[in-house]
């Protein structure tokens, strides 16, 4: 029996996906000047969408018993997907080949901070349900 729902899990690694790519966008930021630097970003939501939608529409998947063989319909589960930084190669955006663009990088680093404070809001007020209903026994 799990003691917390996939929501906990969900808010748990969208908060560790939040934290690395505020290190992402910042690296980007303070890369700003260096020529032919290509700004990094992480690909959470999609890998979170994929998860998700798993578990909501449960497929057949194949299973293997070798890791050389063909995976079927094989998407991560909530419990084990990891936000993962991405260097995006295929963007430039100036003369000394730098693709970081300092206005959106602060945009994307102004949003980050929002979801992680919502993340760490919701956990917060889940919490507090769990610990009043813990009091009231």
């Amino acid at each position: 029996m799990k003691l917390f729902n996939s929501e906990f899990t969900i808010m748990e690694k969208s908060m560790d996906a939040y934290s690395l790519r505020a290190k992402a966008l910042a690296n980007n930021i303070s890369n700003v000047n260096t020529p032919n630097y290509k700004r990094e970003d992480t690909d959470f939501e999609n890998i979170l969408r994929e998860a998700i939608d798993k578990e909501n529409n449960p497929k057949i998947e194949g299973r293997t018993t070798n890791n050389r063989h063909i995976k079927i319909n094989e998407h991560p589960s909530i419990d084990t997907i990891q936000a993962k930084i991405i260097k995006e190669k295929n963007l430039i955006m100036r003369n000394d080949r730098n693709s970081v663009d300092i206005e959106v990088e602060e945009s994307e680093f102004s949003k980050n901070n929002i979801r992680y404070q919502f993340a760490t809001n919701r956990l917060t007020q889940d919490f507090n349900i769990i610990r009043n209903v813990i009091k009231s026994k």
